[in-house]
Order: C-alpha cells, then structure tokens, then sequence
C-alpha cells in the first residue's frame, strides 16, 4: 500500500504535447518543466529540443514527424551508463493523439542485463583439474 507521501509526489517521467503543423511544445507536465526552469513554460516557440536535451542525438524530431504523418507510435532508447548488471537508458514513446496532437513520453529506467553475466556468474564454465 503507498503512502500518503508516494502519492503526493509528483511523477517524474516527462510528458509533452507537441503540435505536429508546428513541432512546437504546447503543454509540459511538471517534470518536463523543471527541465527548462528560468524560461516560460508555455512559450510558443518551444522544441523539443529545449524540453529534453538528447531529443535530438536519440532522433526524436525524427520520430515525431513520422508518427504525424503515419499515426504508428515510436520507442526509442539510449543507454546513458552500462554495467555488467544493467544500463540506466532514457526511453522515448511518441503516439499521435485522436485529435492530433503528438504525445511525448520520456523517462529514465533501469534495465537489468540479460544473459549469463546477468547474475554476475561468468559467461564460461571453468573446467575442472584433476
């Protein structure tokens, strides 16, 4: 059961409306506006770029005008830190709304490692001496 606390916190994936005529941002949630602070969240003249700062290098204006012209949703991802056990990567969701507009959903996850060197143990056996 989550307390109150959880439940007061606020959700820290980025969700972004964006207007595909423009590719302008036209509404952030909370974490994606603490991204840009010191600048007008509802400027009109806001990119994605500006929202998420590795929207270009993942290609996400890319994404965005094909989901606008296609209505087929995109994920992209990027590794920021790789481990034996895992990567911490930044996940990108692009869906064209019924009306529209093309929603942005970003977040930072955890992703175990899959395979034998997963649980730490080698990727080959040793063979026993006799």
């Amino acid at each position: 059961m989550q307390s109150a606390e959880d439940l007061s916190s606020p959700v820290e994936a980025k969700a972004v409306l964006v207007d595909p005529r423009t590719m302008t941002v036209v509404w952030m949630n909370e974490a994606a506006s603490h991204v840009v602070s010191g600048q007008d969240p509802c400027a009109a003249d806001m990119t994605i770029d500006q929202v998420l700062p590795m929207a270009e290098a993942m290609g996400v204006p890319e994404a965005l005008r094909e989901v606008a012209a296609t209505g087929v949703a995109r994920h992209l991802r990027t590794a920021l830190v790789s481990t034996v056990k895992g990567s911490v990567a930044i996940v990108v969701s692009v869906y064209r709304l019924p009306e529209g507009a093309l929603l942005v959903l970003a977040e930072n996850a955890w992703r175990p490692a899959q395979g034998p060197t997963a649980s730490g143990a080698p990727a080959h056996r040793r063979r026993r001496t006799r």
